[in-house]
């Protein structure tokens, strides 16, 4: 976790850090405070893929002779600094209908391992997790006009009917204009097709990081059309 801490902290540092984001909320701006995750999950035809080396690759121009897990190579591949910046390129303030928004980059939600390892990570992701329950503010921003895009899971699953997708999921809220009451909430989870991921042999590799990080863009692109703006009013 703390590899994607230092990383989503330097974006912050081109995106606006928290204490940039408070002095910008005293002057009246909107923020959009956005968590990318390291959670990554694997699923290969039942078989947790992440736990060996199903679907894997000897990176021999990077990693030698280490061999990765599907887990890995969306770690390596798709890390919090990748997804943050796949969203930067696809607007994201703007594409959930929040342009001129400042962003404020935050913290990656931790791994599954991650929360059962660490007591203290386990601790902040519980009181995380009744902050979204109970629809208060995860920060402690004041900005009078404030959102959140929280990225909740990276899954890669394979299937013999299905083939290869990569399905991600967040949740969208938006305190409004006033930053008063209850915030919309849009929770839920896309998918797109992989082709070359997890790439099979070496010269796979630079396709198979081009297409994870573009399958991660649609799919940002198609949880906002479904999920945000596709939803029914009962789901807001």
């Amino acid at each position: 976790m703390r590899k994607g801490m230092i990383a989503a902290g330097l974006l912050a540092c081109a995106w606006g850090t928290a204490a940039q984001a408070q002095d910008a909320a005293a002057a009246g701006a909107c923020e959009l405070h956005v968590w990318p995750t390291e959670n990554y999950l694997g699923l290969s035809m039942g078989l947790l893929s992440g736990f060996g080396a199903l679907g894997a690759l000897a990176d021999h121009s990077a990693h030698k002779d280490k061999v990765q897990t599907v887990k890995d190579l969306m770690r390596e591949y798709l890390g919090p600094e990748v997804q943050i910046e796949e969203l930067r390129k696809a607007d994201v303030a703007g594409t959930l209908g929040l342009a001129g928004y400042r962003i404020v980059v935050e913290a990656p939600t931790p791994s599954e391992e991650d929360v059962k390892a660490d007591p203290a990570v386990k601790a902040a992701a519980k009181a995380m997790n009744a902050k979204l329950k109970s629809g208060v503010r995860l920060s402690a921003s004041t900005a009078p006009c404030y959102a959140e895009l929280v990225g909740i899971q990276i899954f890669y699953h394979k299937a013999m009917m299905y083939g290869r997708n990569l399905f991600s999921a967040w949740t969208f809220r938006d305190f409004g204009r006033t930053g008063t009451g209850a915030p919309r909430a849009f929770s839920g989870s896309v998918k797109n097709p992989l082709e070359d991921f997890p790439p099979k042999t070496p010269d796979k590799v630079e396709s198979a990081k081009a297409e994870i990080r573009d399958a991660y863009a649609k799919d940002f692109a198609e949880y906002v059309r479904k999920k945000v703006r596709g939803a029914p009013p009962a789901a807001r």
